[in-house]
């Protein structure tokens, strides 16, 4: 995603107007995740100048098919994000969200791609009563039942399972 910035340099135009989609190569470590389907992520807004510098507003939204992490049934869930971002021509290591341009020329890729990792979420949840797998047998808790034993008691306490029952007197 290259954008020239000629005519905003030479005051041609007032910005340069950003609507495209973005398409993650298969090189990135994102595609490389078997948790989620990537789509493409549709990105607007507009690169202003901003007196001696240039001012990134981006919005980037994308519909991917994630994982659910508890009970592994494919869902659906909306990435988006708001990039603000300063674009400077001299770099300057004190500060991370400035987009440091070298040429005429800038490519927002690597803005773009760093935003969407960084608002990923850990884990996607295909609904907030989701019932997830039995940890024994690993059927899908939403869907069924196991016939799983719950009586498992840990040896060390066996003992004390039998010592409020209802035949003995206290």
């Amino acid at each position: 995603m290259k954008y020239n910035l000629t005519q905003l340099v030479s005051q041609k135009v007032n910005e340069v107007v950003v609507d495209s989609i973005l398409t993650l190569t298969k090189d990135d470590e994102l595609s490389k995740n078997d948790s989620y389907k990537l789509a493409p992520v549709m990105v607007t807004g507009a690169i202003k100048m901003n007196g001696r510098n240039f001012s990134l507003d981006l919005h980037y939204e994308s519909k991917w098919t994630f994982l659910c992490g508890r009970c592994l049934d494919e869902t659906e869930y909306v990435i988006e994000g708001d990039i603000e971002r300063s674009i400077v021509k001299e770099r300057n290591d004190a500060e991370d969200d400035l987009v440091y341009v070298e040429s005429a020329v800038i490519d927002l890729y690597d803005v773009i791609y760093n935003a969407i990792v960084l608002n990923l979420p850990q884990q996607v949840i295909c609904d907030d009563n989701c019932k997830g797998l039995c940890p024994d047998c690993g059927v899908n808790l939403n869907a069924g039942t196991c016939t799983c034993v719950k009586d498992d008691i840990d040896p060390r306490f066996a003992k004390l399972k039998n010592l409020f029952t209802h035949d003995e007197e206290v």
